[in-house]
């Protein structure tokens, strides 16, 4: 059984996409960021870093368990539990790897920071918030590019590329800059994307 520590974000949902995805059996506990959960004494012992999501994995071998944290590296290990999701040609799979990290790195960042000078700070700060809007533009842009000649991410393939971008690139969008019209590549993936059973499960977790 894998227990998920989660919060409804971008960076919770990615975890919880790939465990539906996967279908995989898990439970949830979730976090509430307000109050300070994920700096319990209990996540901490878990997680040092003291950041949603994390995973624990009861079912590795024996009495052994492991524990991941981050959003990419939940992915990854999940992908190689199941064999599922990662490419095999390696052309692709490092396609998969290299715009996975654009997900984690550049985009998330992006609009984290985004979230934090334009809307959740009372003082606000115009450059700050010009710099970061101009930054998720960009990073939409680059998505946006990526889809013209593919499909999805990584190429023929849907991967954990795709879901770790998928909350950020189409959710986080709404809030800046409102709608995908000006990315149609990135939108027709998007609503193909979204459209996935597992997604839909995925992004209501935690109930």
């Amino acid at each position: 059984m894998i227990e998920l520590h989660t919060t409804p974000t971008a960076n919770g949902y990615r975890a919880s996409i790939m465990l539906e995805e996967c279908g995989l059996e898990y439970r949830v506990r979730a976090y509430d960021l307000t109050k300070g959960d994920h700096l319990s004494a209990g996540h901490l012992a878990l997680n040092p870093v003291g950041r949603v999501p994390t995973i624990v994995d009861e079912g590795v071998s024996g009495d052994r368990r492991a524990v991941v944290y981050g959003s990419q590296a939940i992915l990854q290990y999940l992908a190689d539990k199941t064999g599922r999701f990662l490419p095999t040609d390696p052309v692709a799979r490092a396609a998969a790897y290299t715009w996975a990290g654009v997900a984690t790195s550049d985009l998330g960042p992006a609009y984290s920071g985004q979230f934090v000078f334009g809307a959740l700070l009372q003082e606000k700060i115009p450059t700050a918030i010009q710099h970061f809007e101009r930054l998720c533009l960009r990073m939409l842009g680059a998505l946006d590019t990526r889809l013209r000649d593919n499909r999805w991410l990584a190429g023929d393939e849907y991967t954990i590329a795709d879901m770790l971008a998928y909350p950020a690139a189409a959710v986080s969008a709404k809030r800046f800059p409102g709608d995908l019209d000006a990315f149609p590549s990135l939108a027709r993936w998007a609503d193909e994307v979204g459209a996935r059973p597992g997604v839909r499960r995925g992004m209501r977790v935690p109930a």
